[in-house]
């Protein structure tokens, strides 16, 4: 997620990418990252800017924060980027799960000494170990207060699945340790509640992926970006870069289409629900690109099976893979307007 420079060869006009994020887009001169990016974390949703703004606003001030999130939002990203515009920026960023850090401190206690220590999953640490982490918090409240030569984390940052305010309340995790940590917290929304960011996300890190396999990927064909937006997400973020990955593997093109999307369960739609929830071209009067969205919905139906699909279909497979055939230089049947 990065934003190296790369060199991007000129793109035929007549081999212009049907949906949102083309190279064009995705080039470092177009992608804004005063807006869209702070550090390697990325987001144009207006739940992201909320939160970029908290963390700029927040990060070179607080000595104890908590990042709290599902699995796979990226937790440590946050922790990263807070460590980045922080005082302990000139310092280690040295990241452990918390349990394992309880056991034996010392050497990762030392390790980030004036850093930021990042301590993973502390909403699974047993009553005694949250004893412990207390002790070491007051401790280092302490050395910054007796010597002027740092000997503790200048930024401590609990990461946690689970809130850790309501596991207080629940009596399933210390009130005084849970005041201290969550005194600054930050709250990472999962990739469902943050959907505008799925094309700008997979974008980045088909650009990622292009690069650093030296593989020319200009972007997403039509019914691509549609599809990833009604996924559900459970894995969030990492769950995206994996099936993004995954389809940059699978593509035989330059373009990343439908049938490279691996096996994912998508969600089943509610009857009584307008098609426009579900399908934003519905109205789209183009043959080939109703049949194409025929097809992607049939291959859903068939958990990505092309065998299965094609039976459904009532065609050879061999016809299923020239009709998902990328768009060819002087005609495409995935011609569309860009979603941006």
């Amino acid at each position: 997620m990065h934003l190296a420079p790369i060199v991007t060869p000129e793109l035929n006009p007549d081999q212009q990418p049907s949906e949102a994020l083309d190279l064009e887009v995705l080039q470092p001169n177009r992608i804004q990252p005063e807006r869209w990016m702070l550090g390697p974390m990325a987001g144009r949703s207006l739940v992201m800017e909320h939160l970029f703004h908290r963390m700029r606003a927040t990060a070179p001030h607080f000595r104890l924060a908590n990042v709290e999130g599902e699995a796979g939002v990226g937790k440590m990203i946050a922790a990263q980027t807070l460590h980045r515009l922080g005082p302990s920026a000139s310092g280690p960023f040295v990241p452990s799960v918390a349990s394992e850090f309880i056991e034996n401190p010392e050497p990762l206690w030392n390790e980030a000494r004036a850093g930021l220590l990042y301590l993973a999953r502390v909403d699974e640490l047993s009553s005694e170990q949250q004893r412990r982490l207390r002790d070491l918090i007051e401790r280092a409240a302490h050395e910054r207060i007796r010597a002027s030569k740092i000997n503790a984390p200048l930024q401590i940052v609990a990461g946690s699945v689970q809130p850790l305010r309501r596991l207080a309340g629940a009596g399933a995790f210390r009130p005084d340790l849970a005041s201290h940590l969550t005194a600054i917290r930050f709250a990472i929304p999962p990739l469902r509640d943050r959907k505008d960011d799925i094309p700008l996300l997979a974008g980045l890190f088909l650009r990622s992926w292009s690069q650093q396999h030296n593989k020319l990927l200009r972007g997403f064909a039509a019914g691509v970006i549609p599809r990833l937006t009604i996924h559900s997400w459970p894995g969030n973020v990492r769950e995206l870069e994996s099936v993004t990955a995954s389809a940059a593997l699978e593509c035989s093109g330059q373009w990343i289409r439908p049938i490279d999307i691996p096996r994912l369960h998508w969600p089943v739609a509610v009857p009584s629900a307008p098609v426009h929830a579900l399908d934003p071209f519905a109205d789209d009067p183009n043959l080939d690109r109703a049949i194409l969205r025929h097809i992607t919905r049939v291959l859903a139906r068939a958990n990505g099976n092309k065998v299965r699909a094609a039976k459904m279909l009532g065609i050879s497979r061999s016809t299923l893979y020239r009709l998902l055939e990328p768009p060819s230089p002087n005609h495409s049947p995935l011609d569309s307007t860009p979603d941006r």
